[in-house]
């Protein structure tokens, strides 16, 4: 698990991760999404039941995102994907997304969907490109 899958223009690394590794950047999703959300709840599940996971760290190991892909009869289902504040806006995102697509096609995951609420503008942009 500790092979780098992507790295984000700036230099941060993205690897699979251990759920553990993911679990406080699960925490800042769900504060951070339900205070979002108009029901007080986040679309996403934090922790996705069955999840695979991916970590984005910067140079000295810090975690600046996380990325949950749930495989389903289908194929896999990505979301939640976060970014920390500070690192957003810096290709992590993409990076994650495009870790989570390599390793569906590596593995022969039939299609690779993205799960994001319609009315959450810079989300959508990040995963429409």
């Amino acid at each position: 698990m500790s092979a780098i899958d992507h790295a984000a223009a700036d230099g941060a690394k993205v690897r699979r991760a251990r759920i553990e590794e993911i679990r406080p950047l699960a925490e800042a999703y769900a504060r951070e999404a339900a205070a979002e959300a108009p029901d007080g709840q986040p679309y996403d599940p934090p922790i996705p039941q069955g999840g695979i996971f991916w970590i984005a760290e910067e140079a000295d190991g810090s975690a600046i995102g996380y990325a949950a892909g749930t495989l389903r009869p289908t194929g896999c289902v990505v979301g939640p994907v976060f970014i920390t504040t500070a690192a957003r806006r810096r290709g992590v995102g993409e990076a994650l997304i495009l870790a989570v697509q390599d390793w569906a096609g590596n593995t022969r995951v039939p299609v690779v969907e993205i799960s994001v609420a319609a009315d959450n503008a810079s989300r959508t942009a990040t995963r429409s490109r």
